[in-house]
C-alpha cells in the first residue's frame, strides 16, 4: 500500500460523523496510523512534501478514536437501535 491509496482511504472514510459510523471512524483510524508511519518513512527519505500535514491528520485521527469511543455500544453500523414492541390490545 502507498501514501496515495492511503490518502484515498482517508478521505474517503472522513465522513464517519456525517454517516454516523463507528466502522467507517475505525477504518479511518487505520488508514491514519498507517498515513502517519509512511509519512515518517517518506519525510526521512525524500523530505516533506506530503500533500496533507501531520498536525491535521493527528487531529482527525484523534476525533475518530473519540468518536469510536463515545459511540461503543452503537455497534459496527454507529446507528444500530433495538426496538420493543408492547403487547396492544387486540394482541393473540
Amino acid at each position: 500500500m502507498n501514501v496515495a491509496d492511503i490518502e484515498a482511504n482517508l478521505l474517503l472514510y472522513a465522513d464517519f460523523e456525517e454517516v454516523a459510523s463507528v466502522s467507517r471512524a475505525n477504518l479511518f483510524i487505520t488508514a491514519a496510523k498507517r498515513w502517519l508511519i509512511l509519512r515518517a518513512e517518506s519525510a526521512s527519505n525524500q523530505g516533506s512534501s506530503l500533500s496533507l500535514g501531520k498536525s491535521f491528520v493527528e487531529s482527525m485521527m484523534k476525533r475518530a478514536q473519540d468518536y469510536v469511543a463515545g459511540n461503543a455500544n452503537a455497534g459496527s453500523g454507529g446507528n444500530a437501535r433495538v426496538r420493543f414492541l408492547g403487547i396492544g390490545g387486540s394482541f393473540r
